[in-house]
């Protein structure tokens, strides 16, 4: 059984972020990602240092190549569905059937939108319907 540094669920900006500087400090880490990042609907992505316009999935994809290049690094695509534990011990479960474990945890998992059943809602979310006024605000200004 190998037990990491730490887990991290989520992982979309802040759990890969978070898994780049604890492989930076040497520890090993286990990400676990679900495959749904809430902004994947938008085609720009804002307020990112040198990213400000770029698309959410091309630096997701960047973003993962770049963890990878760490050994301690390990992405797990799946859905934690649950856990126990303490500090130094924790496990979680996921839904492949797997466990995975380790000293600390990190919930980086965002949040999950839940549409109303409005005719064209979902069609438009994250396009002409925006979620985050910070992220997509701006350009709506005026309209």
């Amino acid at each position: 059984m190998t037990h990491h540094d730490a887990i991290i669920i989520g992982g979309s900006f802040a759990g890969l972020t978070a898994a780049t500087y604890i492989a930076r400090g040497r520890r090993s880490v286990q990400v676990i990602d679900a495959g749904k990042p809430r902004n994947r609907f938008a085609e720009h992505s804002h307020g990112f240092f040198a990213q400000d316009g770029s698309n959410p999935a091309a630096m997701l994809e960047t973003a993962r190549a770049q963890v990878q290049a760490y050994p301690a690094v390990a992405l797990t695509q799946g859905k934690a569905i649950g856990g126990a534990g303490e500090l130094d011990d924790f496990s979680i479960q996921l839904d492949t059937g797997e466990t995975v474990h380790g000293r600390r945890l990190i919930f980086a998992f965002g949040i999950s939108d839940e549409l109303p059943d409005v005719p064209g809602l979902a069609e438009r979310w994250g396009n002409s319907v925006i979620h985050c006024p910070y992220c997509h605000g701006y350009e709506f200004s005026g309209r």
